[in-house]
């Protein structure tokens, strides 16, 4: 019995981290993901971009945002879409300008009703998509 209790104390010590060794970093995935770290990533493309309000969505006025790429995109080869995915239909187009620096205006953004929607933006090359994001929003 009294080898049964010593060989069970060095088991349960063995099992022990040495002080010596240093700590496995924890690899996170999402720290490594660029689409993590980044608010609208076009996998394609390899291209991340952000979505700032400058008037809030409503189905009563006209709405404006700024998209904010963190690369250089021609403002030909922009396209943004307003659509309502539950009822099938989109919205009058968007005006689209230019800020430079890969910064664009969008505005006489107009969500027709209340409900559900998409804002889709679509990466071209003239008739050619490249690549797509959207971005889902309610509006009241």
């Amino acid at each position: 019995m009294k080898h049964l209790m010593v060989l069970l104390a060095l088991t349960l010590c063995a099992c022990a981290r040495p002080d010596y060794l240093p700590e496995t970093p924890v690899v996170n995935n999402e720290q490594n993901d660029p689409q993590s770290m980044c608010p609208i990533f076009f996998s394609k493309e390899n291209i991340c971009a952000e979505l700032t309000w400058k008037q809030s969505p409503t189905s009563t006025d006209f709405s404006e945002f700024e998209l904010r790429f963190n690369r250089a995109v021609a403002a030909e080869n922009l396209s943004v879409i307003l659509w309502m995915p539950s009822m099938g239909h989109g919205s009058s187009p968007v005006k689209i300008e230019s800020l430079g620096d890969g910064k664009f205006r969008v505005f006489k953004v107009f969500f027709i009703m209340p409900g559900d929607w998409e804002i889709r933006i679509v990466l071209k090359d003239t008739q050619t998509t490249l690549d797509q994001a959207f971005v889902p929003l309610v509006v009241p």
